[in-house]
């Protein structure tokens, strides 16, 4: 067990960067203002399908999401991390998209105009159903409203032990529904 070392990020740097998750690229749009930053997502119900994000409050990007009442989720390819780069990192003016020359995907109509990252393995675009402060994170329930897959990509871009890694390969036939058994 790790002591107290009065270093408020420790347990995230020893044991929460053991948890390996897809690199997802959230975006965010209100007008003309658009902005994405990295975040973690996982599903929370299938019917209907509905996903959490976990966003900085004082993240432009959270901001947007609160006015806007929607978002998108973007699960990069392992080709993608140079997208991922880009994106955790703060940018001027009003477009993140095109001052870090991320290559936007738009929302189909009625599906909460959030911009989303081109050429990703897949794209969830959702509206906010619940919104709670929890820790230095808020957590944003959305639920899906319209989706894009690519089919043809399954090496997924992950973050583990603080740095990007892939897994490359598939090791069980896909289950009808949830998890394999």
């Amino acid at each position: 067990m790790a002591e107290n070392t009065g270093d408020r990020y420790a347990v995230a740097r020893t044991a929460l960067s053991r948890i390996p998750h897809g690199v997802a690229i959230i975006g965010a749009a209100d007008g003309a203002e658009r902005s994405c930053a990295t975040g973690t997502a996982m599903y929370v119900s299938f019917v209907p399908p509905m996903v959490v994000i976990a966003e900085h409050p004082g993240s432009r990007t959270c901001r947007l999401i609160q006015r806007s009442g929607g978002f998108s989720v973007s699960f990069l390819h392992a080709s993608q991390q140079d997208v991922a780069e880009r994106a955790g990192k703060s940018a001027e003016g009003p477009d993140k998209f095109a001052t870090l020359r991320i290559k936007p995907l738009e929302a189909p109509p009625d599906a909460g105009g959030a911009p989303a990252v081109a050429g990703s393995m897949a794209v969830l675009w959702c509206v906010v159903r619940d919104s709670r402060e929890t820790g230095d994170h808020v957590l944003i329930t959305g639920e899906v409203k319209a989706h894009e897959i690519d089919e043809t990509k399954i090496d997924a871009l992950l973050r583990f032990r603080r740095r990007y890694a892939h897994i490359g390969h598939v090791t069980s036939e896909e289950s009808p529904e949830g998890y394999p058994t």
